[in-house]
């Protein structure tokens, strides 16, 4: 197995809040494009995955949250290599009741998604079915995935 040195494995933590069975995304401006993610970020060395959630969420929308447990992972790896990056999402509540979007220029938008809403809406990485299945109470087979890396 070779590993670049100068690679590195980007892990990224998502929140899935779910209210009146629908799910809270984040919309985000790159290049004229807007795809839809899972409110979270990067960790940051030394700081645990709580700690990354509580803290992108408050970035992102001035929310404090309870972390739950969690809900499945991921790894989306561009074909070229270029690119790899480990998704954990967790479920978690919120415990703030007016949300406002954070000053980062990618930020564009958040709204809650109900299942049917989902399915044509572009979302990174491609967890779309996975978003229905648990709004409509299916659960997930397993707790680990593959999802096909999605260009902008």
């Amino acid at each position: 197995m070779m590993f670049a040195a100068e690679k590195n494995i980007r892990i990224r933590v998502a929140s899935i809040i779910i209210m009146d069975s629908r799910v809270l995304l984040v919309a985000h401006r790159k290049d004229g494009h807007v795809y839809w993610l899972l409110p979270g970020g990067g960790v940051a060395y030394g700081e645990t995955v709580p700690e990354a959630l509580k803290r992108e969420l408050h970035e992102e929308l001035g929310a404090d949250i309870g972390v739950g447990d969690a809900a499945f992972v991921c790894d989306t790896i561009d074909p070229d290599k270029k690119r790899h990056i480990l998704h954990l999402f967790f479920f978690c509540e919120l415990k703030t009741e007016n949300l406002s979007l954070g000053r980062e220029k990618r930020l564009y938008a958040f709204r809650f998604f109900s299942a049917e809403e989902l399915e044509d809406l572009i979302i990174f990485p491609r967890i779309n079915d996975e978003l229905a299945r648990l709004l409509n109470g299916e659960g997930l087979p397993s707790i680990y995935r593959v999802i096909r890396w999605a260009p902008l």
